[in-house]
Formats: C-alpha cells, structure tokens, sequence
C-alpha cells in the first residue's frame, strides 16, 4: 500500500482536467505529458486529502488508500492516536472529554 493517501491510476487517466478544476488548492494537482498523452497527478506536499477530485472523476482514475483496518490495529496495539475534532464537538457531546 501507498503512503498516499490519494492516489492516480495513471492508465486510467484521461487528463481531463476536471480534478484540477475541482481542487480548492492551486498546483495540488499537475498536467503532464507522459509519453504523448496528457495526464495530472498529485503533488503530495501540496493535497489537502479532501477527495475532491475522486467524486469528480468518472474515469476511476482517483481511488484512496483505506487505513480503519490499521487504524483498528493500531488502537488495539496501544499505539498513540491524535484526533482532530471540530470545536462544534463541545456543543453536540454532553460529556465530549470524554471521547477523547
């Protein structure tokens, strides 16, 4: 499995350009020419990993790495998590300490 999170099947890409009309971050995603034909990836330092441009793509050129099943194994090995929770968790949680 890929450390990336989000990822291009590049023979699946068409280089449409839709992912790159669609993502809210400027040059996350690239046009190339590879070989003759147009193709856009992913700069890894730049995505935000909001999946954008996998809803967008009818191609099925945009798929993500699922990692619950590692995340599970990881909690049941007691290894140290961070979460990130949204401050509206304070208002919808009676006793949201708690969760964490």
């Amino acid at each position: 499995m890929s450390d990336n999170i989000v990822f291009v099947d590049e023979d699946k890409c068409v280089g449409c350009n839709k992912c790159i009309t669609v993502c809210p971050v400027q040059e996350a995603n690239i046009a190339v020419d590879l070989n003759g034909k147009n193709i856009v990836r992913i700069d890894n330092e730049k995505c935000i990993r909001c999946g954008s441009c996998i809803k967008i793509c009818d191609h099925e050129a945009r798929d993500y790495n699922d990692d619950t099943e590692r995340f599970f194994n990881d909690l049941r090995n007691g290894v140290k998590i961070s979460v990130i929770a949204a401050p509206a968790v304070r208002f919808n949680f009676e006793n949201w300490k708690k969760l964490f």
